[in-house]
């Protein structure tokens, strides 16, 4: 049986705050044993995720900012970037001139320096200088209340953007999610035999969660948030990020080799 595994990477595979992700390395070394793939679907930017990936030693599709890109590896010549959100340098002089001319109280990447990236998310100074090369979305603190964030949404509506909620950030984007991305990649798996797992543990995962044959909700501050259906099998870890991650992985394993036990007899 293929795996197929989309992930989310801050407070699931990566802990939240250190960005370690040794916990979840004994699934990770299960799952490379497999004929699987695992692919990181992140609102990280796609310079993040090749330096991830890079710092890994791993090679693999990857989708970037809430699901905006799916990018291939440049080895994999045979296979075109598939993009499904709105550049951010045609909408954000729209946002900020929404938000001049409101009540509007928010700020985003685009106002703060590497250092200050840096200080609201525990990043290197390097690491934040990759975390603003934005292409497609604008991670925001929201200042307001909830009451002028709900007619901020209905603005961002009109001009075909949405606001999604993070782990740290609400963002600004696109009517895309971490879904888009990953729905095409199982159109181009025709094997019946696969079988596709997603985890994360914010709001923003939860239509990548919703299109999984198997979710996993890892445990956050706001996983209680994450309602979900679709899913033949919905798995909620006891532990928060790799840890929780790891424990629900090898879960699954041990689950898919029952099945194809059962069912070679």
């Amino acid at each position: 049986m293929t795996l197929l595994v989309f992930t989310d990477l801050d407070g699931s595979l990566m802990e939240h705050e250190s960005y370690s992700i040794t916990p979840a390395e004994p699934a990770l070394e299960a799952l490379a044993g497999r004929d699987s793939l695992l692919i990181f679907n992140s609102s990280k930017t796609a310079a993040e995720i090749r330096a991830l990936q890079e710092q890994l030693s791993f090679t693999a599709p990857y989708v970037c900012e809430n699901g905006a890109a799916l990018e291939f590896p440049a080895s994999d010549s045979d296979q075109q970037n598939q993009c499904f959100g709105l550049p951010r340098q045609q909408w954000l002089p729209e946002v900020h001139a929404l938000r001049e001319k409101t009540d509007y109280n928010f700020e985003g990447f685009a106002d703060w320096s590497d250092a200050r990236v840096s200080e609201l998310t525990g990043l290197g100074k390097a690491e934040a200088g990759l975390a603003r090369q934005r292409q497609y979305s604008e991670p925001i603190l929201w200042r307001g209340p909830a009451s002028a964030r709900r007619h901020f949404e209905a603005d961002l509506a009109r001009l075909g953007l949405s606001l999604l909620e993070g782990g740290r950030f609400f963002s600004i984007q696109g009517q895309h999610d971490k879904s888009n991305a990953m729905r095409w990649m199982q159109q181009q798996c025709t094997d019946a035999e696969t079988l596709t797992v997603a985890l994360g543990d914010s709001p923003n995962d939860s239509a990548m969660l919703a299109a999984a044959d198997i979710a996993v909700i890892i445990k956050s501050a706001k996983s209680d948030q994450i309602q979900i259906q679709g899913p033949q099998k919905i798995i909620r870890s006891n532990r928060p990020g790799p840890a929780g991650w790891k424990d629900a992985m090898m879960d699954i394993l041990q689950f898919v080799d029952s099945s194809v036990e059962n069912k070679h007899g």
